[in-house]
């Protein structure tokens, strides 16, 4: 019986949460109410009620899970390790596992990064980008002398090119799989931008 009540539970979340991302990509979030969220899913309000306070909270709830997990992912990752698989030009495993953890809440994270998303759940991921990678390079490279540029735009860089990349990723439908992107990333931090382009290895006239 609990079994059942259970898959209940999780069916009526699930209708809820489809209800929310249609209604975010039509009307926007500062619009969102129980009420449009309970018709559009077909569950009553006193069940709604009894997993959420109200919309904004709704919304909270499943950014902070999402949100957790990826933090959580990010914070495994080794900065020696990612300098191995970039030298044999293999995707970071640990990169791969993130991206398809994305791609898990691919739909999620495109309508609330998107246009009429949340922009503090937006700038939320890109600080967190800033603060982890900030620890990880201060304890693996905390010579400031030895770097070729200052580190707060090395920073900066590396966080909004990661994040512009997946969320690229992310609007055009995933097309590529996590390990491609994971290859893709592999690629313009080992190798930057300029090098990517192929224009190092053309001959002008």
């Amino acid at each position: 019986m609990s079994d059942k009540i259970d898959r209940r539970q999780a069916r009526t979340k699930q209708l809820l949460r489809q209800a929310l991302l249609e209604l975010i990509t039509e009307k926007g979030v500062d619009k969102l109410t129980v009420t449009d969220i309970t018709t559009r899913a077909d569950v009553n309000r006193g069940t709604f009620y009894l997993h959420y306070r109200d919309a904004p909270d709704m919304l909270k709830q499943i950014q902070d899970e999402v949100f957790e997990t990826i933090r959580s992912l990010i914070q495994e990752m080794n900065m020696l390790d990612l300098m191995n698989y970039a030298e044999r030009d293999e995707p970071y495993p640990k990169t791969v596992a993130l991206l398809e953890e994305f791609a898990r809440h691919g739909r999620f994270l495109r309508v609330t990064l998107g246009t009429k998303g949340d922009p503090v759940y937006a700038t939320r991921f890109h600080d967190t980008m800033r603060e982890l990678f900030t620890a990880k390079l201060a304890f693996w490279q905390p010579k400031d002398e030895d770097m070729l540029v200052p580190r707060e735009y090395l920073i900066t860089y590396m966080a909004s090119a990661n994040i512009g990349v997946v969320t690229r990723w992310l609007e055009t439908g995933m097309k590529e799989s996590p390990r491609e992107i994971a290859l893709i990333l592999m690629r313009l931090i080992n190798h930057g931008p300029l090098t990517a382009t192929g224009l190092r290895n053309k001959t002008f006239a």
